[in-house]
Parts: structure tokens; sequence; C-alpha cells
């Protein structure tokens, strides 16, 4: 498989592209499967060329912001629609000149929905899939863990009960956030009673959500550290390189970081400091699909595994983050969130499927992902269209 994906080690030849018309989709929240959690509201978009070409793309969002990354994106289509040539490098040249106060999450998922879309249009026009323009020679299996949220059901014997339920579903890796409206005492009990209800062979990851309190961290990971904890995430904001250092250093347990930040330069200065184990960037938020492939070269290259996180719909940028673990040399577990798939099943068929611990790509053109658009506007509080089909000619 190729590590290095500058567009010249890229073998398939890209074709010439438009923009005719950009659509935006903003999903209402909605249950999750069995009522667990809630499905928080999910940007999509789509491209679609004059030729009818269509692209599908997803961009992390924040509660509340997600008409400011829509309004982003009809802000910035026209000026790729002018391109010369339509490609994910020039798209990348083109955000690159934006103001460095610009370059925040919500600009990020802007510029990562649109990119996902460019290259699912190239897949479409190519008749390849993802992994295969990327260069990987075929499919494998794909290792996934499952993510426990919820706003309401978050007591040590909820969360317990939850966890035998998806072990018993076939996962065998499961993540929870155990200081998540919890004390630090609260959150070591509800561990203990987590790994003694799914026993000592699933994996359990360990999220304490960006706690801004390294002492605190460092105490939790000492209490927890002989319940067989696989890694550690966010046990200090992501911007406190200092303070994850010192974590990594001090608890003994692997440490994550980066599901909130953008760009590459971060992850450079991450890596500098030593400062994790693993790298959890998420495919629809950190700018792009080039800059996920240029962290993950990055971090190959100290040993560091990319298991990325996927805040999503499990639909579109879900299969952008299978097809991006297809192709690099060092992928790690990737993120699924089990309340929203059958949610995402009532409008979309995505680019996987998934056989107990493990994801599968499917062969199909681009992302392999299919829309009903009549369902998801039946499940949209917003669609904007903006008809871009004359800015080539100006």
């Amino acid at each position: 498989m190729p590590q290095n994906f500058s567009r010249g080690s890229i073998a398939a030849e890209f074709p010439p592209l438009d923009i005719a018309r950009v659509e935006t989709w903003i999903t209402r929240p909605a249950k999750g499967d069995h009522g667990f959690g809630d499905v928080k509201p999910c940007l999509f978009v789509r491209l679609t060329s004059h030729d009818g070409v269509e692209g599908w793309g997803e961009g992390y969002v924040l509660d509340g912001h997600e008409p400011d990354v829509a309004g982003i994106i009809h802000t910035i289509a026209p000026g790729i629609a002018a391109l010369d040539a339509i490609t994910p490098w020039g798209l990348r040249d083109l955000v690159s000149q934006a103001d460095t106060a610009h370059l925040d999450v919500d600009y990020a998922g802007a510029t990562s929905a649109i990119e996902m879309a460019v290259w699912d249009m190239i897949g479409q026009v190519t008749e390849k899939p993802l992994y295969a323009l990327l260069g990987a020679a075929g499919r494998r299996d794909l290792s996934i863990y499952s993510n426990i949220w919820s706003d309401t059901q978050w007591t040590g014997a909820e969360l317990a009960e939850r966890a035998v339920f998806l072990i018993e579903q076939g996962y065998d890796a499961v993540k929870i956030h155990p200081l998540h409206n919890h004390t630090e005492e609260q959150a070591i009990e509800a561990v203990h009673m987590i790994r003694g209800a799914i026993g000592p062979e699933p994996k359990l990851m360990v999220d304490l959500d960006s706690n801004d309190d390294v002492e605190l961290a460092l105490t939790v990971a000492a209490a927890i550290k002989p319940d067989t904890i696989t890694w550690l995430e966010e046990p200090a904001d992501g911007t406190d390189i200092k303070g994850l250092a010192r974590i990594r250093r001090e608890a003994g347990l692997p440490v994550v970081t980066g599901e909130k930040q953008t760009g590459v330069a971060h992850f450079k200065t991450l890596l500098a400091h030593d400062a994790a184990d693993i790298l959890n960037p998420d495919i629809a938020g950190v700018g792009g699909l080039l800059d996920m492939l240029e962290i993950a070269g990055l971090a190959d290259g100290k040993g560091v595994v990319v298991s990325p996180h996927c805040w999503n719909s499990m639909t579109v940028a879900a299969s952008a983050m299978m097809h991006f673990c297809m192709v690099i040399p060092n992928p790690g577990m990737a993120e699924i969130y089990p309340e929203y798939l059958g949610h995402g099943r009532l409008y979309a068929s995505a680019g996987f499927e998934i056989s107990g611990p493990v994801a599968r790509t499917l062969d199909r053109p681009g992302l392999g992902v299919s829309i009903n658009t009549a369902a998801l506007d039946g499940l949209s509080s917003q669609h904007d269209a903006s008809d871009l089909a004359a800015r080539r000619m100006q």
C-alpha cells in the first residue's frame, strides 16, 4: 500500500470535473436504536456536475453549529466551482489561502465535507472505490469499536447493561465516558462495574472527554489501570500538549487524542512532543482526506497508530473513514456509534457492512454510499441548494 499520497503517487488518472450545483441537508435530532441515546443533527453535502455526476460528503458539526457549517459550504463553493481543475489537491490549495483565523472546526468541517464529495465524484466517474483510487490492492477486515454515549442513561449500572448488550451483538471492544455527569469516585466505580459485567476478554476504552484537570486524569487512570484499559482517550484538552505528554509518561496507559483538532500542523506538534500513542482525527472534521492521509504518514513515522474518530451519521463520513483505514499502514480501530446505525438506514445505504467486530468496505464506486434524497428530505430541518452552473463561464 502506498505511503506517499501525493497526486503523482496515485495511479488513477483523474477526470476533469465541474460543479454545477451544491446542496446541503441538516437532519433533525432523533432517537437512537433501542432508545439508549439520541442521534444528533448531521450535515450532508451533495455536489452535482453538469453531466449529472453526484458526490456526497458529510461535515463534522458541533451542536448548534450546523447552519454555520452549511453557510461556509455555500460561501466557498463558488470559488471551488471556478477552479480550472477541480481535484482534492486544487481544493486543498484554495482553502489553505483562507485567513488562519477561519481555520476552526466549523471551517474544517465544511472543507472536509466538500473534499469528501469530490473524492466520491471521482470514484463515480472512474468506477473505482475510493480505496482503489488511493492504491489499495483489495479489501480487508477493519477492526471497529462501539462507542457508548448517552445524555440520559449514564449510571454505572446502565452503562454496564449497554456494554453487555453490545458485546452480545458481536462487538469485542466498547468505549465509555465515565466522567460524563459523574464524580471522580462514580467514574472509577463505573469502570470497575463495566469491566466486571463484560468479563476480561473484550477491549474496554475510557474517554475522559477532554477533561481540564491533569491531576484528576492521573488519579482516575491509576485507579482504573487494573481493569485492563485498552486506551485512555482525551484525558486532557487536545490543545494541552504538555498535559497530554505528562499523562502519557505517568499514567502507564496508551493515550489517544485529536478528535477536535484540525489541520496537519497541530498533529506535527503533538507527535514532536511524544504526547500520544494513538491519534483520532475525525474524517469529517480535520480538514479533508488529504490531511488525514498526511497525518497518518507522519504518525507512522513515529510508530503511532491512527484510530479515526467519527461522531457522525454512520453513513457518508463513516464510509469515508473505512476507505481511509483500508489504505494507511497504521490503522487502529474505527469508531462506530451503534445508536446511529438504524437511523442512517432510513435514508442511506452505507459503503460498508459490519460483521461482528469488523467492518468491510463494499466494492462500489467512490464512497459506496447510496442516498434516498426523498427520505433525507423528510428527516431534515433544512435543505439548501446553490446553482453554480454559470460560475465557470465567468
